[in-house]
């Protein structure tokens, strides 16, 4: 049956002849027995993933025309069934995979419809949202503890729904601060232009809002910043200590070492990372920095 064509309608006397189907053992203990003398058989679909089949047994005699003909009818329905349950199962998997990725980044992730309700959060999202201090939900909806930023993250949520040009063209940047005084950054990027616009009445969220804390994660692969830049275990020091504490002097006073001896190591990594200024090297650490929770 699998080498058969997809749709193609089988019977017993397609494989073998029925009086040599009568001698089997297969027909005298299992269908015989069951009145069973016949079936039709449709192989549905046929894919790397696996097969759909339908069989239809049969008393009292062969699979007849009249049979044959209605089954024949109902093939391309059932066809059809097929293929749709495998595009949900497609769908359902491929929405598994988008929640597991996104809940695997550091940044939060929340998707917003035009009144603030929020429609998605990633793992991180609800992380922040769980602590209640530069972002909460109150009743689905989001607010945010800056009175100006939730302002502008009204505005532009309205903007996005109603199609305004100016919000619907860049992303909006706010600026929040925790109670301890850490700060975030959140960028609200519109889902209404492009090519979604032509389908944005089918989608109940309108933006996506990105939040980090302004803040150096842990250096991933420091191994990697010193082979790279041609590095000496002292330099490296030297410099993930520049990025991680600030100025000269703290660290210098940090590491037990003259501030001319880190300006000395200063100099030359400036030299080996092709850069001028701290702030440089603050950017080039960010580069090297997991977006993925470790």
């Amino acid at each position: 049956m699998l080498h058969a064509a997809v749709g193609q309608i089988q019977t017993i006397r397609d494989w073998i002849d029925v009086d040599e189907f009568r001698t089997t053992t297969f027909y005298n203990e299992w269908a015989q027995p069951q009145g069973l003398e016949d079936a039709a058989n449709i192989l549905l679909g046929k894919s790397a993933e696996g097969i759909s089949r339908l069989s239809i047994m049969k008393g009292g005699g062969p699979v007849d025309r009249r049979m044959y003909q209605t089954i024949s009818h109902l093939t391309p329905h059932m066809q059809r069934a097929m293929l749709v349950r495998q595009k949900l199962q497609q769908q359902n998997a491929l929405e598994t995979t988008s929640v597991r990725t996104l809940d695997a980044l550091r940044t939060a992730v929340l998707l917003l419809d035009a009144d603030g309700h929020i429609t998605h959060a990633n793992a991180s999202a609800r992380e922040i949202l769980d602590e209640a201090d530069v972002l909460r939900s109150v009743h689905g909806r989001l607010v945010t503890s800056d009175l100006n930023a939730d302002r502008m993250l009204r505005q532009a949520l309205a903007g996005t729904a109603l199609g305004d040009r100016s919000m619907t063209s860049a992303s909006i940047s706010l600026h929040l601060t925790a109670r301890n005084g850490s700060h975030y950054v959140g960028n609200l990027l519109p889902l209404t232009a492009g090519r979604r616009q032509m389908f944005g009445a089918g989608y109940e969220a309108c933006a996506v809002l990105f939040v980090s804390k302004a803040a150096l994660e842990t250096i991933v692969a420091p191994d990697l910043i010193r082979k790279l830049f041609k590095l000496t275990p002292a330099e490296l020091r030297v410099f993930l200590a520049i990025v991680e504490i600030g100025g000269v002097p703290d660290v210098a006073r940090s590491m037990g070492i003259a501030e001319t001896t880190i300006k000395t190591h200063l100099t030359r990594i400036f030299t080996k990372t092709g850069t001028k200024r701290q702030a440089d090297l603050v950017r080039l650490v960010a580069a090297f920095t997991s977006p993925i929770k470790i």
